[in-house]
Order: structure tokens, then C-alpha cells, then sequence
């Protein structure tokens, strides 16, 4: 077998990968239940790509009158992707064994035996290539499972072993007919007996795949092996993104940040942005909070807000004494939808606050406290940089503001409704203007007025938010007001 160069940057990254998932899997027993659905999805999938014209259930359904014999062979069909997927979880603790691949077959496309007949195929270039002799079949088979059930064994990476089983299959061609489908089910039968993901080749990737498949018929595998660690990687990303894994991810995270913090914390704050920490921090000090008894968090990444709430619970069961004070910006959302998540969090005993503008640095836009930072520049001078700035992001705005309201598309045909947009814009300017862009502006403008960089980034009176001094009192005060 030609040894795979397991330094590659794909193997690199694939392990890293899966040591990160290995951690996931040992933290929350629920995590192989989530890994198993996604992986009975994809093998479901790759079972379910016709390769026939048969009609799919939910196509025979929408037609008007469709006959028996379609129904009955949409739905033999299905039953038969179905005791596939089932099959293929059934002998992954097994060794591989011709018995289990003649089944696997039979179940696929009524296959029962082995091909009697010599064929002939053509690859990718328009070659004929041939391939064994009817005879030679069984014992090449039991030639490579004995081959596979040892090399599974050997410091061979696994990737480099499910493809070259792959590419074995596809030069024997033990089958009439479906030798393909069989072979790439059975890369990942191996791939998931390894402790790796299933893998999927999409129709932009068949030709790419049959040309690594060639190449590894003339004596090069590499290409071939790199082909599939590629896969891998694609699922291994689509897995790590995918609901279930973030909240195991969530959980495990939020975990270990509770395991970092002290005795000192009066309050915990947990934010939706990394990026706005210190302009939380910054607004927590001018607003009242002891900074050295409170601690920022940012859960973003996690499964938003929705993990923030996840998260509070665990700190109140541990650290009951602790206040928990979660941060989101308004952004566009409606009084509505505020309302429910305040609701939400009030009833666990969680202060929520959310910002009076679309996010943390609207208020920075605030022409006072740029006088309080830079006192060259007077209140008249600082209202009219905050203005610019307002305005200058004003188009801006208005896309946010419609993209929430029709989504991605815009409607140029409904100019009325464009209108009336930019006149709630106006109408309201602080609460819909886009504040992180307005604020990078804002500081752009000061530079220009004082030559040199922004200093706005320092607690101040002037930034003393009405809800969070309340919250401030009620934690280090005598008040207490959720």
C-alpha cells in the first residue's frame, strides 16, 4: 500500500477535528446520539440519490392521479433506503466479511451473488479498462477484507485505508451493475467504523472524483486519498456547525468558563459580542457596576441567545449568590420579540438589557460625552460630528432596517414601501441608526478635528444608562428590581 504523507495539511486539520469532537463526545453523553443522527442523515442521503428513474414519495404525491405500480415502487424504494441506512449501523461494530457486502448488495439492488459475466468499463479519458475474471472475483474480495480487517490495525491513517478499500472495489467491480454506489457506501462504512464522518460527493465533484479514481488506476492513490480527506473535512465542518453540536459546544464552553471564575464576582454580565466587551464594560462602569466584583462573558458563537439562558441556569445552580445580567443588542427586532426574551430571562431571576439603539455603540453617539473625552472640541462642534456621522450611514440604515422587514430581497417594484422606510428611518434616527458604523465614522471625524486618535473609549457620566444604574442599585444597594 502507498503510504499517505500524514503530516498533509488536510489530514492535519482533520485530526485536530476530531480531537476537538473526541473531547465533545466523552463531556455529554447525548453527543453520540446527536453524531449517530447526523450520520444516519448523510448515509440516508447518499442512499436515496437515484441512480434509477423512480420517483421519490413526496413527487408521487403531488400528482394529481399517479398509478399503483408508481406508488408501489416509490414506496419499495424508500423502505429500501431506509433497511440500507439501518444495515450499514447494524455491522459497524463488525468486521468487514463478504457475507455482509453480498447482503449490503442484495438489499441495494437485489444482488445475490457476484458478477458471472467479464466486463469491461471506461474511466474518465475515454479508456477501456478491464477487470477481472468472473473466477477471480471471490478470492480477489476475500483478498482485500483480509487485507482491510488488518490494515485497520496498522499506523496507516484511516483516510488513507477507507480509500484505498474504496479504490479496490472499483477496480474489482464484483458487481453487474451499482458497483459504484456499493463501493462509496462502503467507504463509509469504513470511514465511520475508523471514528470519522460519512462523506458525500456532490454532482460538481463527480468529475474531479473520476479523475482521482484513474489516477489510482495507474499507480498514484494520493490524489485519490487527498480527494476523500477533502470530503471529510467539508463533513466534519457541516457537522460542527450543525444545531445539536453547537449546543453540546455551548454547554461544554459555558462549563468551563464557570470553572474559571472566582469568589469575587458579584455579577456576571454575558454579552452577545466579543467585539463590544470593553464598550460593555466601559458603559457597566458608568452606570454604577463595581467592575472589580463583575465579570464580562460573550456568548456569541453559541447558539445566541439561547445559550445565555443555558448559560445562567448553570451559573445560578452553582453560584446561586451571583447576579447574572444578560446584554443584546435591539438591532431591528420589534417590541414583540423583546418582550418574549424578556420574559424569558425574568423568569429564571435574569436581568436582560437590551440597548435603547440598534447596538452597544449607538450609545457612543453621544455629543456630550465626545466633549467629556475631548474638551478642545466644544458640545455645539460634537453634535454636529454625531449628526454627520448619523447621516452619512443613513442609507445604511434603511437597508438594515428593510432587509429585516422583506428579508434579502429588495423590493424595487413597491417604491412606496422604500418611502415609507426612510421615513421611519428619519422619524427615528437614533433608534435605527447603525451604530457600529456611525461610531467608526464618528472617530474618523474626531481624528480629523483633533489630530490624533478617538479617546471615547473611557467611562463617563454622560454614558450612565437609566436601566443599568437601576440594576447597579439593586445589586450593590438595597433595591431590587429585576
Amino acid at each position: 500500500m502507498v503510504k499517505y504523507r500524514s503530516e498533509g495539511a488536510e489530514i492535519k486539520a482533520i485530526d485536530e477535528k476530531i480531537a476537538i469532537i473526541h473531547k465533545l463526545s466523552q463531556y455529554d453523553p447525548l453527543f453520540l446520539m446527536i453524531r449517530e443522527k447526523f450520520q444516519a442523515e448523510v448515509t440516508h442521503h447518499l442512499t436515496s440519490l437515484k441512480l434509477k428513474k423512480e420517483k421519490t414519495i413526496s413527487e408521487v404525491l403531488k400528482e394529481e392521479d399517479p398509478d399503483i405500480e408508481t406508488m408501489r415502487q416509490a414506496y419499495l424504494s424508500y423502505g429500501k433506503e431506509l433497511a440500507v441506512t439501518q444495515f450499514i449501523f447494524d455491522i459497524l461494530p463488525q468486521k468487514l466479511s463478504i457475507k455482509n457486502i453480498l447482503l449490503l448488495a442484495e438489499i441495494l439492488v437485489g444482488e445475490t451473488s457476484f458478477r458471472q459475466k467479464e466486463i469491461f468499463i471506461t474511466n474518465v479519458s475515454g479508456n477501456r479498462q478491464s477487470t477481472p475474471q468472473p473466477s477471480s472475483i471471490a478470492p480477489e474480495m476475500q483478498k482485500l477484507v483480509s487485507w482491510y480487517n488488518e490494515a485497520i490495525k496498522s499506523k496507516e491513517h484511516p483516510i488513507a485505508v477507507a480509500s484505498v478499500l474504496h479504490h479496490k472495489l472499483t477496480v474489482i467491480q464484483p458487481f453487474g451493475d451499482w458497483n459504484g454506489r456499493i463501493a462509496r457506501l462502503l467507504l463509509n462504512i469504513s470511514l465511520m467504523q475508523l471514528g470519522y464522518l460519512p462523506v458525500l460527493i456532490a454532482a460538481d465533484e463527480r468529475l474531479s472524483y473520476y479523475e482521482k479514481l484513474e489516477k489510482a488506476d495507474n499507480g498514484s492513490i494520493e490524489p485519490l486519498i487527498t480527494f476523500i480527506a477533502q470530503l471529510e473535512l467539508k463533513a466534519l465542518d457541516s457537522f460542527m456547525l450543525s444545531p445539536g453540536y453547537l449546543s453540546i459546544k455551548a454547554k461544554y464552553e459555558m462549563q468551563k468558563q464557570i470553572e474559571t471564575l472566582g469568589d469575587t464576582e458579584k455579577c456576571i454580565v454575558l454579552t452577545e459580542d466579543s467585539a463590544t466587551g470593553n464598550l460593555m464594560g466601559i458603559l457597566l462602569e458608568s452606570s454604577g457596576f463595581k467592575m472589580q466584583e463583575t465579570n464580562i462573558i460573550s456568548y456569541e458563537g453559541c447558539s445566541k441567545i439561547s445559550s445565555a439562558n443555558l448559560f445562567s441556569i448553570f451559573v445560578k445552580e452553582k453560584m446561586p449568590n451571583v447576579k447574572i445580567l444578560v446584554h443584546r443588542d435591539r438591532d431591528y427586532l420589534t417590541d414583540a420579540e423583546i418582550d418574549a426574551q424578556r420574559e424569558t430571562f425574568s423568569r429564571i431571576g435574569v436581568y436582560f438589557f437590551v440597548t435603547k439603539g440598534t447596538d452597544m455603540e449607538s450609545y457612543f453617539l453621544n455629543y456630550q460625552h465626545i466633549s467629556f473625552c475631548h474638551p478642545e472640541i466644544s458640545e455645539t462642534v460634537s453634535a454636529r460630528l454625531v449628526n454627520e456621522a448619523m447621516e452619512e450611514v443613513f442609507p445604511k440604515s434603511v437597508d438594515y432596517l428593510r432587509k429585516k422587514e422583506f428579508g434579502g430581497s429588495k423590493p424595487e417594484s413597491f417604491s412606496h414601501l422604500n418611502q415609507a422606510i426612510e421615513v421611519i428611518v428619519r422619524n427615528s434616527l437614533r433608534r435605527f441608526t447603525h451604530g457600529k458604523t456611525a461610531l467608526r465614522i464618528l472617530e474618523n471625524k474626531i481624528q480629523d478635528v483633533v489630530r490624533r486618535k478617538s479617546q471615547l473609549e473611557q467611562p463617563s457620566h454622560f454614558l450612565s444608562v437609566k436601566q443599568l444604574r437601576k440594576i447597579a442599585d439593586s445589586i450593590w444597594g438595597n433595591q431590587e428590581i429585576i
